[in-house]
C-alpha cells in the first residue's frame, strides 16, 4: 500500500464544478473528495489533463454568486479522474516576488 503523503484530511464530497485549461476547454463535472489543499475531480480519458499541467478549478452550485476559480496543478491521474494541488496565491506572491530581486 503506498504511503499517503497528504498534509490535509480528505473527506468525500461530490461538488459540481468547471476544469479550464486553453488546450482542453471548459469541462463540467464534479469532485470525488477534498481537501484543503486539493481535490480529485472526475474526468473520463478523453479529457484527461496531463500531469502537471496547470488548471483552473471552480465550485459551481453554492448559493450566491459562483465560486472564485482557483489555480490548480494535476498531480495525480488515475482510471477515474485526476488528483489537483491547489495553488497557493501568497506563495507565487513569494516566488514572484524573489524572482523580482534577482532582476535588480
Amino acid at each position: 500500500m503506498a504511503e499517503d503523503k497528504r498534509n490535509s484530511p480528505r473527506i468525500k464530497a461530490s461538488f459540481q464544478v468547471e476544469l479550464t485549461h486553453p488546450e482542453f476547454g471548459t469541462i463540467k463535472t464534479k469532485t470525488r473528495d477534498i481537501s484543503e489543499n486539493g481535490a480529485f475531480v472526475i474526468v473520463n480519458e478523453e479529457q484527461t489533463p496531463e500531469l502537471h499541467m496547470r488548471v483552473s478549478i471552480r465550485v459551481l452550485g453554492l448559493p450566491g454568486e459562483p465560486g472564485a476559480p482557483v489555480e490548480s496543478e494535476v498531480v495525480r491521474i488515475e482510471h477515474e479522474g485526476v488528483g489537483v494541488k491547489f495553488i497557493q496565491d501568497d506563495q507565487e506572491e513569494l516566488e514572484d516576488d524573489m524572482d523580482d530581486e534577482f532582476l535588480i
